[in-house]
């Protein structure tokens, strides 16, 4: 077995003791790792994920895709040996689970299993409710292509494109990449198909070619930079997609005269490019096209070696003030398989690139690229999707929305717009605003912390989880009633003017200068948690929801079911508690 997965999953087993000082099995710290390495979740958030056990319906974990909204169901073989008929087994055992719990069937399985696929189902939007994947994974030395074969070869129930299998070297590979750090390439040469056999091309302000690239001078630049800075500049590393690794590895195996015709190519950033005979030298380059390509031909294990061409764009821009600019353009153009993501093709946009660097000046850093690694020391850090969805929260009042739409908050030009195309530089009052709401955004993260390990009921606990969003909007009233932007007469009459009223952007939480501030904020969260709880258990018991996530993925559930009812809250116990904390939120 993997020594670097055995290793891993005794570190996750330490991890896990110090978060609910209960011992695990090497078997379920398996599925931990996976979690973490696989798909990002920290330890901490991990543990209602993990489902194994007595009747759990052949499911051992599960993982949501928030930017695809895909669920992912999965098992994990913490064993030396798995054969084909095995794993289409579990596969159909993970399947008719998971049909179960679509019609409600699901008296059978174990309560951790209930709660945790009834939630993931539930985060599905309508339109996308059979967006669900079934992965495998194993320890054992498997044969993943043949085990593909066997499945796409045997009747059965589920849908064979859905199905992902990892072995252990696949495994021990994704862990590796996830530690990996890339700084950028400087200089490289590679080689054309024959001398001068290019098309090139000049503007004012840019230079490129096109040209067929050899297929083993891809793979020399990969093993050389893939882990310092061949992708510094594309707008994404490399991510699994089934369907389109496939299809390049057929051809890879069988069809390599036609790569040429059936491949987008590549597409190289520099600073610039030489052209002499057959090849071209790069200085300061980056591939910001064709990462998937690149990878899969380059980690090609078959048995197929004939070189072959790949089509290839090199463009140098000549001002590099523009690159920001030219760059965001080739990725909309150019980005169209699977799965480049809405967020992905915004991570060089002009406005996204100077909210970066004036937060930065302020000890900020700002992620506006997925995979980017932190160099440097900052107060805070924060993706851009994440600083998007408080501030569809807390400002504009659509928790639903950010929680269930992280997709639309970039694809959607009236979201985008009125979140980021702000120019919040300008404006002292806003520029105060977003640090500050970053710094609530990191405190609430160590408050959240706390009571996901203890303090609360376990209802209340599935509220905490799975209703950040609802809290910041439910923050963002108490801001407005801290500063009398809005009144509760005005809320009573019409739950959605918390929408319509206009926000009032200032400073606020590093306005506050007690030393009680922490201990106001634990309390506000906590009594947000006791409301929203309230709301969901009646609607619970009235047959209205489902779940908590299926409540907390609603906007007009929010305006109906708890922005109505605080008004009525504010007068009670929970609302003098609130009144006492909310001078936190008062603008200077």
């Amino acid at each position: 077995m993997s020594e670097i997965i055995k290793s891993q999953v005794a570190i996750a087993k330490d991890q896990l003791k110090t978060i609910n000082e209960k011992a695990i099995s090497d078997d379920r710290a398996f599925s931990h790792v996976l979690l973490h390495y696989i798909f990002g979740y920290e330890f901490i958030d991990q543990i209602d994920l993990v489902t194994d056990g007595t009747n759990d319906g052949g499911i051992d974990f599960l993982a949501f895709d928030d930017e695809e909204s895909k669920l992912i169901v999965c098992q994990s073989k913490y064993t030396g040996t798995l054969s084909f008929d095995q794993i289409i087994t579990e596969l159909g055992k993970m399947y008719s689970t998971v049909q179960n719990f679509k019609q409600s069937h699901t008296g059978s399985y174990n309560d951790r299993l209930k709660k945790a696929l009834q939630n993931a189902l539930d985060r599905l939007p309508d339109e996308n409710a059979d967006n669900i994947e079934y992965h495998i994974f194993t320890t054992a030395p498997l044969d993943v292509n043949g085990a593909m074969k066997k499945i796409i070869n045997t009747q059965h129930e589920f849908p064979s494109d859905s199905v992902t299998i990892y072995n252990a070297d696949q495994i021990e590979t994704e862990i590796q990449k996830a530690q990996a750090q890339l700084p950028t390439v400087k200089e490289a040469t590679i080689e054309l198909d024959k001398a001068k056999n290019y098309l090139e091309y000049e503007s004012d302000d840019l230079s490129g070619i096109l040209c067929n690239v050899l297929s083993t001078s891809i793979i020399q630049l990969y093993n050389k930079y893939a882990g310092e800075g061949l992708f510094d500049l594309n707008i994404r590393k490399y991510i699994r997609n089934t369907l389109v690794d496939s299809g390049i590895k057929r051809t890879l195996d069988s069809d390599r005269e036609n790569f040429w015709f059936l491949n987008n190519g590549i597409i190289i950033a520099c600073t610039e490019f030489i052209v002499d005979g057959n090849t071209i030298k790069l200085s300061d380059f980056s591939i910001v096209n064709g990462g998937q390509t690149t990878t899969l031909i380059s980690t090609y294990k078959g048995t197929n070696s004939k070189e072959f061409y790949i089509p290839c764009k090199i463009v140098a821009t000549k001002d590099d003030s523009q690159a920001a600019f030219f760059y965001t353009k080739i990725a909309e153009a150019t980005n169209s398989q699977k799965p480049i993501f809405p967020r992905d093709l915004k991570s060089n946009a002009p406005e996204m690139v100077k909210l970066q660097n004036w937060l930065k000046q302020d000890g900020i850093y700002l992620e506006i690229k997925r995979g980017q690694k932190v160099k440097g020391s900052y107060k805070y850090s924060i993706k851009n999707d994440e600083l998007g969805q408080i501030l569809l929260s807390f400002v504009h009042q659509q928790p639903g929305t950010s929680r269930n739409g992280k997709k639309k908050i970039f694809d959607t030009p009236a979201i985008y717009d009125k979140l980021f195309k702000v120019n919040y530089d300008r404006d002292q009052q806003k520029k105060a605003f977003v640090k500050d709401l970053i710094e609530l955004d990191s405190r609430y993260a160590e408050i959240e912390k706390k009571y996901k390990v203890s303090g609360l009921t376990p209802i209340q606990t599935e509220v905490l989880k799975n209703g950040k969003q609802t809290i910041f909007a439910l923050m963002g009233v108490c801001y407005r009633f801290a500063n009398a932007d809005i009144s509760e007469s005005e809320i009573i009459n019409n739950p959605k003017s918390v929408t319509t009223i206009p926000f009032v952007y200032g400073s606020m939480i590093s306005n506050y200068h007690e030393d009680d501030f922490e201990k106001k904020l634990d309390r506000v969260i906590k009594v947000l948690v006791y409301i929203i709880t309230d709301a969901y258990e009646n609607a619970f018991n009235s047959g209205q929801t489902t779940s908590v996530s299926n409540m907390m993925k609603s906007d007009d559930r929010y305006y109906k079911d708890i922005v109505s009812k605080f008004p009525q809250v504010w007068g009670m116990m929970y609302g003098e508690e609130l009144r006492t904390c909310i001078d936190i939120f008062k603008r200077a």
